[in-house]
């Protein structure tokens, strides 16, 4: 633990890499959030839990929400081409901002994925009904 108001954690994902996220209470004790260590700065996978007036932060459920999260992978790459497969019906990631002229990448798993890498993640369900769905960090969980 770094001080009472913030920790440092490691969690171990479906993958069996180790991924590093700071918990961190702020605006004025009413919010948890936990943030993920990527490429030495903290601009990873952020989840975000409300605290209840008078209580203590959730760190335990915090910790609990994100083992759970990392518990399941959504994408893997294919060994022989290379090319992403969904591994289920459902994809859950990060809009992260934009790097380039390629678009926004979306963070899946412990990988980011370009827009039109996402593209070709989509092209084999041609024909199929997609839904979007945008999540404030406080309902990522849900």
């Amino acid at each position: 633990m770094e001080d009472g108001d913030s920790m440092v954690d490691e969690y171990l994902d479906a993958a069996g890499v180790i991924r590093t996220f700071r918990l961190t209470v702020y605006a004025g004790w009413q919010f948890l959030e936990a943030v993920e260590r990527r490429d030495g700065t903290w601009t990873g996978l952020r989840f975000v839990l409300p605290v209840a007036p008078g209580e203590a932060p959730p760190w335990g459920e915090m910790r609990a929400r994100i083992r759970a999260w990392l518990a399941r992978r959504d994408v893997a790459r294919h060994p022989r081409s290379g090319q992403l497969e969904l591994l289920a019906r459902s994809l859950r990631g990060q809009i992260e901002s934009v790097a380039d002229d390629d678009g926004p990448t979306v963070l899946v798993d412990d990988l980011e994925i370009g827009w039109s890498e996402l593209g070709g993640l989509l092209a084999s369900y041609e024909g199929w009904h997609i839904r979007i769905e945008i999540r404030d960090p406080c309902e990522a969980f849900d």
